[in-house]
């Protein structure tokens, strides 16, 4: 497996090297950060789509003890599946200081449905239990749940999604003023600078 990023074979995702050595999203939230990269661009590792087809979202949803291993998912599930990725990703972004992509989270939205959870109370807090009737719903309600508690606790806004060209990999900001903006300067941040570089001296009057 390349040093940096997670290639698309189907293994668990949430203890895979990030770029430029950055840590994982803490506790639960490295589920939905794994998630998100299902789907990477890095030029480094020239990137792909580990959900491929509903068999190989199946794969991934079990191995991440999201829904029963004999669970067979199809083309809806899929679709759904991808839209709840796609607008989780371009919250992301919006956490990154990007413009929000407003028809990505509204197709979110519609994908969710069905996705449901109950709040079950506890002496050390709430937690969100899945009680949908289908496998993919279950599946998608663990993620949407780990999601809003994220929200809730604060750590939300740290996941953030590159915006280096060809990239969109899901990072998470363990900066204290919370200002990382690449998910490796290495990998993206330097060839963003080298682009501004040769923009700015191709703008110069000759």
């Amino acid at each position: 497996m390349n040093a940096t990023v997670a290639r698309v074979t189907g293994e668990t995702l949430v203890d895979v090297p990030q770029p430029g050595g950055r840590r994982p999203a803490p506790g639960r939230l490295a589920l939905v950060q794994a998630f998100v990269n299902t789907h990477y661009d890095l030029a480094a590792d020239g990137g792909g789509e580990l959900l491929r087809d509903p068999k190989a979202l199946g794969d991934w949803m079990s191995a991440h003890a999201l829904i029963a291993t004999d669970a067979r998912l199809d083309a809806d599930d899929l679709a759904r599946a991808l839209a709840v990725r796609e607008g989780l990703r371009a919250l992301a972004f919006a956490n990154n200081d990007e413009p929000l992509d407003e028809g990505a989270v509204e197709a979110l939205g519609a994908a969710s449905a069905g996705a449901a959870t109950e709040i079950r109370i506890a002496p050390e807090g709430p937690r969100f239990v899945p009680s949908a009737e289908t496998a993919l719903d279950a599946g998608l309600a663990a993620l949407l749940a780990i999601t809003a508690t994220a929200m809730i606790d604060g750590s939300w806004p740290r996941l953030k999604a590159c915006p280096g060209r060809h990239c969109g990999w899901a990072f998470y900001d363990h900066s204290r003023n919370q200002s990382a903006r690449w998910c490796s300067m290495q990998i993206c941040g330097d060839r963003e600078k080298a682009r501004a570089y040769y923009r700015r001296r191709s703008e110069r009057p000759t």
